[in-house]
């Protein structure tokens, strides 16, 4: 950083006669002056550099906090919680588990052993296991009570497990299915020691780092430090606790240096030494000082108006490629809701279609993409789009479902997606639904008739995941005035709850409700269910006949 200013000198003159005790007594009195300002700008600047210091170290720690809570927690949910969430949607398939962690589970990591368990009543099974042989043994009561501690979590589990000289964080993560609750266990290695070298030429070279698994910061909690950190950390140290599962990381920080520079460190000195000939220098360094501070400030500021401003682009892209208007189809009436989770800043994959075919016929389709991010909603686009083409070809809703299966490869894509697409002949009151693992729809009863109840439409594999044989058609014929609705998971499910407690609630809610008009009752379903604040994305579509 530059150093900017403009240098003041001070003259003096020298008294033409009069007596010696004038002469040493203005003397006297510059040196006071001089001494005073000398020892005041040497205080000012010793207390400005340990501030901005303490700011710049506060700063730089937060930024490295933000880091490790923006990436490591979704990494372990999108491949680890994705995992399971796969295999639970395939009835605990081992090669559907096996699948989602393609590429995470190797020597090098990050998963060094994972595995996939069932849990029967309170006893978790293990399905499968991939990887090295897992430090903590998986019939030991340690493990038993780490995946009961994940199911009944509303998010990941973590642990820290010591064997010799080997150390490793244990993972766990639940997901329910058609088939029970199933728990996704993984390892992670820690450095050697719980000591990591930095290179010279990193962003964070400039400090000593330690991080703790919870909230004490003892040897037994220390996850990892750089290579030559006195511990605990000494002098002024900053100290922040990041969201981590179940529990938290404490991240603490301390300078190697001075963060403003050498000179920022020894120039309080010299101001002390040199006097009044250095005063112009200690002014000069207050304000590099005080502009660092301001720096300081405008960077925390700016990096506060970046996440509202990316999580702004990112709900304005989803709402981009969701349909701008629903469309009018005689003797219906459609709603429709889109809702983003509160958390993250990513776009997520969830989507809703209705495609016109003319007459009083329609096409509807409801998906979901797994994970987040900008793959993640490209995938949803290409979906949408294709769905929609094969939609207006004619294609029936299983033939759609099996076109959009052949363009998806989870093993390529990295995603896979729930979807369900539905062919609703007005007239008749007949709707073909095709279900590629996606939640069952809800019939809501009208005509004063209360009622609400689930379409168990047959489901077939989720698009991108291989599986065998075609999406089967299920045929439902509706009554004068009931209301067809079809949602995203963000609506029913919950952690640390089976699926079938939310579709309970879900059909529950919905019978009360049936009687209000269609927008109304969408509004109720997702302000009940999820109090206007959803975990995760919400798409909504409401279908209801007129007569």
């Amino acid at each position: 950083m530059a150093i900017a200013g403009r240098p003041t000198g001070h003259a003096g003159s020298r008294a033409r006669g009069g007596s010696g005790w004038a002469t040493h007594a203005a003397a006297a009195v510059v040196l006071v002056i001089g001494l005073g300002i000398t020892i005041t700008l040497a205080v000012v600047t010793a207390s400005g550099h340990h501030h901005t210091n303490a700011k710049l170290l506060a700063l730089e720690s937060r930024l490295i906090s933000g880091e490790i809570a923006a990436a490591d927690p979704l990494y372990v949910e999108d491949h680890l919680g994705g995992a399971a969430a796969l295999a639970a949607a395939a009835n605990g398939s081992a090669a559907a588990f096996t699948r989602g962690l393609s590429g995470s589970v190797t020597a090098k990591g990050p998963f060094a052993t994972a595995s996939l368990w069932r849990l029967v009543g309170s006893s978790p099974r293990m399905v499968t296991h991939v990887g090295t042989a897992p430090v903590l043994a998986p019939s030991s009561g340690a493990m038993t009570g780490l995946l009961r501690r994940a199911d009944g979590s509303h998010t990941f589990v973590v642990t820290k497990l010591v064997s010799g000289r080997e150390a490793r964080l244990g993972y766990a993560t639940a997901a329910s299915g058609p088939g029970g609750s199933f728990i996704a266990y993984a390892e992670v290695p820690l450095p050697a020691g719980g000591r990591v070298s930095e290179p010279a030429s990193s962003p964070v070279s400039d400090l000593n780092i330690a991080v703790y698994l919870g909230r004490s910061q003892t040897s037994a909690a220390l996850l990892e430090a750089t290579s030559g950190a006195p511990l605990p950390l000494r002098g002024t140290t900053y100290t922040t606790r990041i969201p981590f599962g179940d529990t938290v990381l404490t991240l603490t920080t301390s300078a190697k240096g001075s963060l403003t520079g050498n000179l920022g460190a020894i120039l309080p000195w010299a101001i002390g030494i040199g006097g009044a000939a250095l005063t112009i220098l200690g002014a000069l360094l207050a304000e590099r000082l005080v502009r660092g501070r301001a720096r300081a400030e405008r960077m925390s500021t700016e990096i506060g108006r970046m996440y509202v401003e990316q999580r702004s682009v990112a709900e304005t892209l989803q709402q981009a490629i969701l349909p701008h208007e629903v469309p009018a189809i005689p003797g219906m009436q459609i709603a429709v809701r889109y809702l983003p989770g509160v958390s993250g800043t990513e776009v997520g994959g969830d989507w809703y279609d209705v495609v016109p075919l003319g007459g009083d016929r329609f096409v509807f389709v409801v998906g979901d993409v797994s994970g987040r991010g900008v793959r993640a909603a490209a995938t949803m686009a290409s979906l949408q789009y294709a769905s929609r083409a094969y939609a207006l070809e004619g294609h029936p809703p299983g033939v759609i479902l099996d076109q959009l299966a052949r363009t998806r490869d989870i093993a390529e894509d990295g995603h896979f997606a729930t979807v369900l697409c539905g062919l609703v002949d007005v007239g008749t009151h007949e709707v073909t639904l095709a279900n590629a693992g996606h939640l069952p729809p809800l019939v809501c009863g009208g005509d004063g008739n209360a009622r609400a109840s689930l379409i168990q439409a047959k489901p077939g594999w989720p698009i991108g995941i291989p599986g065998s044989g075609s999406f089967e058609p299920t045929l439902l014929t509706t009554a004068a005035h009931d209301t067809l609705i079809a949602y995203t998971d963000g609506l029913v499910e919950r952690r640390g709850e089976t699926l079938d407690a939310g579709l309970k609630r879900l059909q529950e809610t919905a019978t009360v409700q049936c009687e209000s008009s269609l927008d109304d009752l969408l509004t109720s379903l997702v302000s009940e269910l999820t109090g206007d604040s959803p975990t995760d994305d919400i798409a909504l579509i409401g279908l209801r006949w007129l007569n």
